[in-house]
């Protein structure tokens, strides 16, 4: 009977401790990354030689994101809506770039094939996406 009351007030100890324990979170109090996605016709290039612009002003590109953010940017053609390409990226004729200021951004594509046929980039979707990150400096 002893060894019986023994082993139960060992297990009632056990459990009264284990049941006292709590857990502790940690949450992260910023976003990982908000994208926009616009629409770019193939009127909206300016072409400058073999070199097509468009810029697109971005508000939301504010001083945090410039400072310590990271810019992504991908293209989706509307001849292969079902892809989004990463650029920098050499797709069909065109050599697709982009760069980025506070509230703009800017994306270029060079035209690689023959210059007879010539033409600006097709229609296409542009996704940019801006992610916050930690400060490092």
């Amino acid at each position: 009977m002893k060894k019986l009351l023994l082993a139960f007030a060992i297990g009632t100890a056990s459990l009264v401790s284990f049941t006292g324990c709590t857990k502790e979170y940690i949450t992260n109090n910023y976003l990982p990354g908000v994208s926009y996605v616009i629409d770019v016709a193939s009127a909206d290039w300016n072409r400058d030689g073999t070199e097509y612009a468009t810029s697109i002003n971005m508000p939301e590109l504010d001083d945090r994101y410039f400072q310590d953010g990271h810019v992504d940017v991908s293209i989706s053609l509307d001849s292969a809506p079902e892809y989004y390409e990463n650029i920098p990226a050499e797709i069909g004729n065109y050599s697709y770039s982009a760069r980025y200021g506070k509230g703009v951004v800017h994306i270029y594509a060079v035209y690689k094939g023959a210059l007879a046929n010539i033409k600006a980039p097709e229609g296409m979707l542009i996704k940019i996406v801006l992610s916050d990150a930690e400060i490092g400096d």
